[in-house]
């Protein structure tokens, strides 16, 4: 009986565009993919993990770590493909009722991190939630058309009086996998949001991302 158990997928592609060879370069004595699996191994709200790829060898290392296997058609890995199409095809594909999807990409987001969210999504009442998306608030002074979208121009707010605003960090996002082929995507019209540090929520898509993600986790014993 599915019940309340939870798949996580783990897309993983070869070929990155902005950060080259991103998911597999070395990042303090591992590499992003590793480190993923390795943070994901040690959970347990999680029926299980799926690791899809293009790549045999991704797939083959991915299963010697003890994880679940997708073979993704080559064509949902490259930019021609959008991504309402890949969520659709790999959820389509995978047997489950809950999924959880879990980039690699954020290596500062740790064990305990996704076992909450696991836990919480569990408990939400789906009558009025239908997705749970890991957020972080950003608090700045933001313009949309030219007009203040979060701060009058008089009186002055001080940035810590700010309205902030939430931020999709994609670390982990859990939803129906009826919805997910249904909307060909990971966000719902009632999204519960969860809310980490931006610190934690850090995604790497550029390259100084990735150095500074890289200084962070060598040293987090300093900062966290």
């Amino acid at each position: 009986m599915l019940n309340n158990k939870i798949v996580g997928i783990i897309p993983v592609k070869v070929k990155s565009e902005r950060v080259k060879n991103k998911n597999f370069r070395k990042f303090n004595n591992t590499s992003l993919f590793e480190l993923k699996l390795r943070q994901l191994r040690n959970t347990k709200e999680f029926d299980r993990f799926v690791v899809s790829s293009e790549s045999e060898k991704v797939l083959k290392k991915a299963q010697n770590l003890g994880f679940d296997v997708h073979y993704r058609d080559p064509k949902y890995s490259t930019s021609l493909v959008n991504m309402s199409s890949v969520y659709k095809n790999i959820a389509s594909e995978i047997n489950c009722k809950y999924l959880a999807w879990i980039n690699v990409t954020n290596p500062l987001f740790e064990t305990k991190n996704y076992d909450l969210a696991a836990k919480i999504f569990k408990k939400l009442d789906k009558s009025k939630f239908d997705c749970l998306l890991s957020t972080f608030e950003i608090k700045d002074y933001f313009f949309h058309k030219k007009k203040p979208l979060n701060f009058k121009r008089t009186p002055w707010a001080r940035s810590q009086d700010l309205i902030g605003l939430q931020s999709l960090s994609f670390a982990i996002n859990i939803l129906s996998k009826k919805n997910m082929v249904k909307w060909q995507s990971c966000v719902g019209k009632n999204p519960y949001l969860l809310q980490f540090s931006q610190l934690e929520s850090w995604d790497i898509d550029f390259n100084h991302d990735f150095k500074f993600c890289e200084y962070m986790f060598k040293n987090k014993n300093k900062f966290y």
